[in-house]
């Protein structure tokens, strides 16, 4: 028997002779080989809210039944525990019919939707890093080694160096015939190049998927590989009858899920071109313009003009194949080489195993799961471990027709120039308060000691400590402890890897609410979400009036964060004055840390949307809830209101306004570079929408689908506006780097712009209008204006900086 300290990478199982089921977990050893651990014996369960006497005659005679038990569970929608029925069954794809049979009996069904390979990592409180122990055998897997389980350890989280393999397609667009696949490896060597694959169209297909056996990577990555290149050899290879692409570590064929994203056995399938949806989300989503935002580099780099130069026409392929292969080779090698850098530059990887490795879960699963997955990962460990043990609700089993929760609490801003501003911040406010209050649908009792604001009891935590408090008191102490941990890290590697745990935990803390709040999780219930939020309401209500009834001015406050104005206008005493009001005002249930200064803060007199200098504890911009910030607005909007920003940080309030009305006017006149008037959005599948000819996103599409260009539902499309007037307006694609034919509707852009402006000039007396017309009919300090400022509004003079101040300080 032999031992392998192990990262678990994906989980499956598999029928095998004499109706066996196999789990099949793949990983990767800490000396960097890849494995498959076989377990048998596991079969699938669910529980039903009835004694097996009268469960029993609707599933015994079956022929996939195996055994009726009785068990004791604590059912949440009673609020106690009575006697049920465990029943198992051979195989997990019958458990639905099972499920749906004694549901129309009109029984409760119970844990009957946990898929089976969660069900057994969950049953054997299987880790995301062990130590396995077994014998190895031989079998059909691609894997280095394979061996059949017998026992595993726990062991500290590690991050083994996985092996990638990024590949792009190059296919005619007259008859879709694949041109040619090439690839790129990256393992602990380094980076290197396959060998270009081309020949007939079915020796391609084969040999690629010759070369995934071989190499046998962990990680298969390209870009919008999940929407374009799978599907396509996917639909290449029929024409062939080669139906079956062992592409999986048990040679099995991708899988689809959800309609749009791809599966493989034992690998983990890392779209790049998500990767940056997810992480970035970028104004323009082409795999161009993502290398130079990310990389700094270029298709261009190997001297090509295809698909980004000024001439290129996409359905000019065929040619280039025909008249220069080498090129087209150079071009698709290139593609895959940015793919691959892309992948390691967002990080998605190492997120997805370090929140893994806190969530319990095989990184595959974190990477394609929703939070209610990882959520689940530990809640249902807990609750089938508790004592009594809490039956599993089936996922959206509660009725989606009560009101929607109440939010946290917002103290409104008045328009105008704040100086010397304290920001206040709760410590995690809302598992605070769960901890706190012991709020948990196991604790939620008539009788219970502790009530919400809107009336709910729940049991204190000496009646009986809950499940939730429990589990997020302990997510909790063991980030301080990673923190700590990496404060004490000896090189900047390891203070990395203890800073992406310690995030990782942070959003799984930060989870729990969320999915309580939701209509669709399996343990959702409003009445505990509307009790978190009306605790944080309360907490945060009684925290302004305290400091109000001393004299305190109270500018905003958010849900968790508190901004307050400093009675001293200068830095070391703001500093003093915000650290004792957050020792006097945290308490169990409510941790408020003294999170920044800043001087001056702005803001047009709207939630969410102020701009403010930060001074304590370092020097920086911060921006919220302007177009700034949007990935669907126009590089000269965003630009325009920072330099508006800039003007007020800066006291300048008379230059601000003239920016504004030059900006406006040069819009109006036509004197701006095209390029800065370009609006990106994504694109849904176009039967999504109701209208969808009335959409620009779709008018864009299917007009660079007629000029030859791929389109994915879902990818990031570019246009401008050059018809503002007819309905639907019209729009015209834009590609970077060729020439734009086409006439932009100046007056729509400048319209949308003075409305962005004039959200900060109007403070000052300058609507949209005023700006569209170049002036107004009220002086900026006649009384008429004056009479009408808003009480609280401050004009001071505002401190002057001789920063300069760039794009990045806003976002």
């Amino acid at each position: 028997m032999g031992e392998w300290d192990v990262r678990l990478l994906t989980a499956s199982y598999s029928k095998a002779e004499n109706d066996n089921i196999i789990i099949e977990l793949y990983g990767k050893t800490r000396d960097g080989r890849s494995i498959t651990m076989r377990k048998s014996g596991f079969r699938p369960y669910f529980h039903v809210a009835a004694p097996p006497e009268e469960v029993a005659p609707h599933v015994q005679g079956k022929d996939d039944f195996l055994a009726i038990d009785p068990v004791d569970l604590f059912l949440i929608n009673r609020g106690r525990v009575e006697r049920c029925s465990k029943v198992v069954i051979k195989f997990p794809w019958v458990v639905p019919q099972y499920r749906k049979e004694l549901k129309r009996q009109g029984f409760e069904v119970y844990a009957a939707d946990i898929p089976f390979h969660h069900r057994f990592i969950y049953d054997n409180d299987i880790p995301a890093c062990f130590t396995a122990r077994g014998e190895e055998v031989k079998g059909d897997y691609t894997t280095d080694l394979v061996i059949n389980l017998r026992s595993f350890t726990e062991i500290q989280p590690f991050t083994p160096k996985l092996k990638v393999l990024s590949f792009d397609i190059e296919n005619s667009i007259k008859d879709e015939t694949i041109y040619t696949i090439c690839y790129v490896i990256k393992d602990e060597g380094g980076m290197r190049n396959g060998d270009p694959l081309f020949g007939s169209e079915k020796e391609i297909i084969e040999r690629f998927t010759h070369v995934i056996q071989e190499e046998d990577p962990d990680i298969i990555t390209g870009y919008n590989i999940d929407g374009y290149d799978i599907p396509f050899m996917m639909k290449r290879a029929e024409k062939y009858d080669l139906k079956n692409l062992q592409w999986g570590r048990d040679l099995s064929a991708p899988r689809q899920v959800m309609g749009r994203f791809w599966r493989l056995t034992g690998r983990l399938v890392a779209d790049a071109w998500w990767a940056v949806k997810v992480e970035v989300r970028p104004k323009q989503e082409t795999l161009n313009a993502v290398s130079k935002l990310l990389l700094g580099e270029e298709k261009l780099d190997v001297d090509m003009k295809m698909k980004v130069g000024e001439d290129y026409d996409p359905r000019a392929i065929d040619k280039e194949w025909a008249n220069n292969r080498d090129k087209v080779l150079a071009y698709c090698l290139r593609d895959a080489e940015l793919a691959l850098k892309i992948l390691g530059k967002v990080g998605r990887i190492r997120k997805g195993m370090d929140l893994a490795a806190v969530s319990r879960m095989p990184v595959d699963d974190v990477l394609n799961s929703g939070s209610s997955q990882l959520i689940d990962s530990i809640l249902i460990r807990s609750a089938d471990r508790n004592v009594p043990q809490v039956a599993v609700p089936l996922t959206g089993d509660f009725g989606d027709d009560e009101e929607a929760i109440e939010g946290g609490y917002v103290h409104e801003i008045s328009p105008g120039v704040y100086h010397w501003v304290c920001v206040l911040d709760f410590k995690s406010m809302y598992p605070n308060l769960i901890i706190a209050r012991n709020i948990c649908f196991t604790t939620r009792d008539d009788s219970g000691e502790v009530v919400s604001p809107i009336g709910v009891h729940f049991l204190g935590k000496e009646q009986r400590p809950g499940i939730l408090p429990t589990i997020l008191a302990d997510l909790m102490r063991r980030r301080d402890e990673t923190k700590r941990l990496m404060k004490q890290a000896k090189d900047p590697e390891e203070a990395h890897y203890y800073d992406g745990l310690q995030g990782a935990i942070k959003i799984l803390m930060n989870s729990f609410y969320g999915v309580f709040a939701s209509s669709f999780y399996r343990f959702t219930d409003r009445s505990i979400g509307g009790s978190i939020t009306a605790f944080a309401r309360e907490t945060t209500k009684g925290i302004i009036k305290s400091l109000e009834d001393e004299g305190t001015n109270v500018i905003y406050s958010d849900t968790d964060s508190v901004f307050v104005q400093s009675p001293y206008p200068e830095l070391p005493g703001s500093i003093t004055f915000g650290k004792d009001l957050a020792v006097r005002f945290s308490k169990e249930g409510g941790s408020l840390e003294f999170e920044k200064i800043m001087e001056p803060l702005f803001s047009h007199g709207k939630k969410k949307r102020y701009v403010g200098r930060m001074v304590w504890p370092k020097e920086e911009l911060i921006i919220r809830g302007y177009e700034v910030r949007r990935t669907d607005a126009f590089d000269l909007q965003s630009e325009s209101l920072m330099t508006m920003f800039e003007f007020i940080m800066d006291g300048k309030i008379d230059e601000a306004v003239k920016a504004a009305r030059s900006y406006v006017q040069d819009m109006l006149s036509g004197n701006v570079p095209i390029e800065k008037l370009v609006i990106s959005n994504g694109c849904r599948d176009f039967r999504k929408y109701a209208n969808p000819d009335a959409q620009a996103t779709v008018q864009t599409a299917k007009k660079l689908m007629t000029m030859g260009y791929e389109f994915v539902p879902g990818m990031k499309v570019s246009w401008i506006v050059t018809n503002s007037r007819k309905k639907p307006q019209e729009v015209q694609p834009y590609i970077s780097g060729q020439e734009f034919p086409y006439t932009p509707d100046y007056r729509y852009y400048a319209e949308r712009m003075a409305q962005t402006l004039s959200r900060a000039t109007e403070v000052f007396g300058w609507g949209d209008r005023d700006l569209m017309n170049g002036n107004q009919q009220a002086n900026l300090f006649d009384s008429s204006f004056t009479e009408e400022k808003k009480p609280g509004i401050k004009w001071e003079q505002v401190k002057k900086t001789d920063k300069k101040l760039s794009l990045d300080d806003f976002m």
